[in-house]
């Protein structure tokens, strides 16, 4: 491996090719013992050698890009820096959370048009209080993101 360490979405498309080949040398090493087993019912095991054979191949070569690509991972996860002063180190630590009257504070319309709401939808839900906060991304961009009860207060029981 190089010394560079490849984005997060590389290493995640080289994992799920190395995982999708695991997937297949594992389905590959069923057919054989399928073989093995058919070729010890109708041929006496005369070709359960060759196909042992076969069988080890896989197991002695499939895996080496899995692990190539979990120690990806793991390098690229000890790699992140580590902020100890960030208040929220959650999902939504690589951007900004305000709650929606506070993102939508003077400037309704404008948040609206970021949210890709309308104002009057925006104006219901801050009247509302619903639970929704908005997530600025480093890019500029938003995300709305709403918490709910579940089941919802005030809902009938089924009978």
């Amino acid at each position: 491996m190089n010394n560079s360490l490849p984005a997060m979405q590389q290493a995640a498309e080289e994992a799920e090719f190395q995982l999708c080949a695991a997937k297949d040398v594992l389905e590959w090493q069923h057919a054989l013992i399928k073989a093995i087993h058919l070729d010890h019912l109708h041929d006496g095991g005369k070709g359960i050698g060759t196909l042992f054979e076969v069988a080890k191949y896989f197991s002695d070569t499939s895996f080496g890009g899995v692990y190539s690509a979990i120690d990806q991972f793991k390098e690229l996860g000890e790699s992140v820096a580590q902020n100890a002063e960030m208040s929220n180190r959650g999902a939504h630590g690589l951007g900004t959370s305000l709650s929606l009257a506070e993102f939508a504070k003077g400037r309704q319309i404008d948040a609206a048009a970021q949210l890709g709401i309308t104002q009057q939808a925006l104006n219901t839900a801050l009247k509302l209080n619903r639970q929704i906060q908005v997530l600025e991304m480093p890019d500029g961009s938003v995300t709305a993101v709403e918490t709910k009860a579940f089941p919802a207060p005030g809902r009938r029981a089924r009978q």
